[in-house]
């Protein structure tokens, strides 16, 4: 049940490596094509990068600012950032650097598109998934079958939305302040590189490091999440079925810590399960 349930996980996690890495590859490309267009004898004054957009170059990125919306509308952007776009496509006035900065953000809005929900769907199936599996395997091992009652959506919702960590955040607020915390280091080191006159390569690099860290702090949400809600699928299961008390299962190797090792083989009783 376990095993099944942290397979979700990684799925999950391996589109997201996916998602980081077309990202940042079309951020490099943004990065150095708009650096090419507009650096003179290798280094960028504040005053080019602030320079306004040509009518042609205005007229260019309204284009690409349309595909953009466009391709919001398919992959459910946050909607706070489809009205960004929107408000900048209607400027008559905008200079590179804000486009550069447009630009390089819209990757990451669609690299991150519907993550809060595709995370949720992710742990509510994880969730239902233990629930109903667990309560099989004990119907299985008595060779007894029980009316189990069926979860209730609404009643699921809130349980994977209330916050169960020590910091008091649920995981949507997680992936937020992760999203942000990204977007400001983007923003950040595009500012630095133009303040600086200094080529692309350090701003990239810098920008790499905080996509590496943003996906790390990801795929250990949505595992750490997965491994709680598998949990207490099983705790509820075990509920359901009437069930009493529980054996701890620890596996005895190098990696397990001392403290699971000491409990492996211990009963509880399930109201005291943690």
């Amino acid at each position: 049940v376990e095993q099944a349930a942290n397979n979700k996980a990684v799925r999950y996690a391996n589109k997201l490596d996916k998602k980081y890495k077309s990202a940042m590859k079309e951020i490099d490309t943004k990065i150095n094509s708009w650096y090419a267009r507009i650096a003179k004898n290798n280094e960028i004054t504040v005053s080019e990068a602030r320079k306004l957009l040509s009518n042609s170059e205005l007229n260019e990125f309204k284009w690409t600012v349309k595909e953009y919306i466009e391709a919001g509308q398919q992959n459910a952007i946050d909607q706070r950032w489809m009205k960004e776009l929107e408000n900048a496509s209607a400027k008559f006035h905008i200079n590179r650097l804000e486009a550069l900065k447009l630009e390089c953000r819209q990757q990451i809005e669609v690299a991150l598109a519907n993550g809060q929900q595709n995370m949720f769907d992710t742990l509510s199936n994880v969730y239902k998934d233990s629930f109903y599996q667990s309560c099989f395997e004990v119907q299985k091992g008595f060779g007894v079958g029980f009316d189990v009652s069926k979860l209730d959506n609404s009643q699921v919702s809130k349980l994977l939305n209330k916050p169960w960590s020590i910091d008091g955040e649920n995981f949507s607020s997680k992936l937020w302040t992760n999203k942000t915390k990204l977007i400001n280091t983007l923003d950040q080191e595009l500012s630095k590189m133009v303040m600086t006159g200094a080529t692309p390569k350090k701003a990239i690099k810098n920008i790499q490091q905080a996509m590496n860290t943003s996906l790390s702090n990801a795929k250990r949400l949505v595992l750490t999440e997965q491994a709680y809600f598998t949990t207490l699928g099983q705790k509820d299961a075990f509920g359901e079925l009437d069930i009493e008390e529980f054996e701890i299962v620890a596996t005895l190797d190098s990696k397990t810590s001392e403290m699971c090792q000491g409990m492996d083989g211990q009963h509880f009783p399930i109201k005291d399960m943690q």
